[in-house]
């Protein structure tokens, strides 16, 4: 999904926000890279556009586009910390154990799964936006 499809614009000044090169530069290179963005591979692509804009800047950004959001980041296994355009519909994550491949799957899917632990389980089982499955 790209953010264009958003006024962007329009969302970080009705939070309060300034709309700064760094942000839409930032929000750029999330689009660009498209699905799950680890930090290192976000960090690559604004130098690419940027290279005047440093680390803490970045961070900065994504926890502001984050906040609004325009971004969603996730935990993703050993990968860590993963960022996204957000919009897509809510997905859940299988990781394999032996090579670390990760696939998206619908939230219709796991959702029965989901709702029979619910009701076996109680107050035990919560369940977010994205969940990462280990099989």
């Amino acid at each position: 999904m790209s953010h264009e499809e958003k006024d962007y614009i329009q969302i970080l000044r009705s939070q309060g926000y300034r709309v700064t090169p760094q942000r839409l530069i930032v929000l750029d290179a999330v689009c660009d890279i498209g699905g799950h963005a680890a930090i290192a591979t976000v960090v690559a692509r604004v130098k690419k556009l940027d290279p005047t804009i440093d680390l803490s800047t970045i961070y900065r950004a994504l926890d502001v586009l984050g906040e609004v959001g325009l971004v969603v980041a996730t935990e993703i296994g050993d990968e860590g910390k993963v960022y996204k355009i957000a919009g897509e519909a809510t997905h859940h994550h299988l990781i394999c154990q032996n090579c670390g491949t990760v696939l998206s799957i619908s939230h219709d899917e796991v959702n029965p799964l989901f709702a029979h632990l619910q009701e076996k389980y109680g107050s035990f089982f919560l369940t977010s936006r994205s969940q990462s499955l280990r099989l």
